[in-house]
């Protein structure tokens, strides 16, 4: 009796995902994709840089964006996908989309947050500078003080303060006209009258009655450190407290 001969195994369809008809764009969809990207680069832009030319950077990025974001919708699964859930799902998921582009965008996580900017590499610093700031104060006597808030704020870490202090003094240094810059001076002056009344309390017999916010701007590839020339950002006047 003959032997009954082996059958093989019945094979699965081959699925081709890279097959022409899954990638059918869908034009009108594009288009809204399009219309919304740049709506996220103009908001980006203006929040980042204001009313200036646009910055190539930033434009190329999200060039990436939406070339990525196109591929995505111009798969056929992922507009099912995407069309099967409800209407108001689809605009949570376009508006949370867009916010996280647009933080990425902007990269100031601080102002940002929580959608702040995830990147790989770090990113080239726009200018090479050491940026520094000192406190240079004229006592009650005439003489010349420089004072260190470090010295008058004990309880905070002089770390912590030197970040604050450069977070608000660099948009306080920037051209008039540039957003942010008149909030950031008034924090500076609020800053300096703070210091100024800590340094009275602790120097009694020789109270200050000016300081001076002073900004550094060292070019260390260029420049020796002896010609940085100090830029002064604001002054207040100080008015003593009444003695007690």
């Amino acid at each position: 009796m003959a032997e009954p001969g082996t059958l093989a195994p019945p094979a699965a369809p081959r699925r081709d995902r890279w097959r022409p008809d899954r990638w059918r764009p869908d034009r009108r969809l594009l288009g809204r994709l399009v219309v919304g990207w740049a709506g996220t680069l103009a908001a980006a832009h203006l929040f980042r840089y204001g009313l200036r030319l646009p910055n190539l950077l930033m434009v190329a990025e999200s060039l990436a964006y939406l070339a990525l974001f196109a591929g995505l919708l111009s798969l056929a699964s992922m507009r099912a996908w995407l069309f099967a859930i409800p209407a108001p799902h689809r605009v949570a998921l376009a508006g949370f989309v867009g916010l996280v582009t647009w933080g990425q965008l902007v990269v100031k996580s601080r102002d940002t947050f929580p959608f702040t900017a995830w990147t790989m590499y770090a990113r080239a610093e726009p200018r090479r500078l050491v940026e520094y700031y000192r406190y240079h104060g004229v006592d009650a006597q005439g003489r010349a003080v420089d004072v260190d808030p470090a010295d008058e704020f004990t309880f905070v870490n002089s770390a912590e303060i030197a970040s604050r202090v450069k977070y608000i003094g660099r948009p306080a240094t920037t051209p008039e006209g540039t957003a942010g810059r008149e909030e950031a001076r008034t924090r500076v002056r609020d800053l300096l009258t703070a210091v100024a009344a800590a340094y009275n309390r602790s120097h009694p017999d020789a109270p200050l009655r000016s300081l001076e916010f002073v900004h550094y701007a060292w070019d260390y590839r260029t420049q020796p450190l002896a010609e940085v020339v100090p830029s002064p950002v604001l002054s207040i006047q100080v008015t003593p407290e009444p003695a007690r």
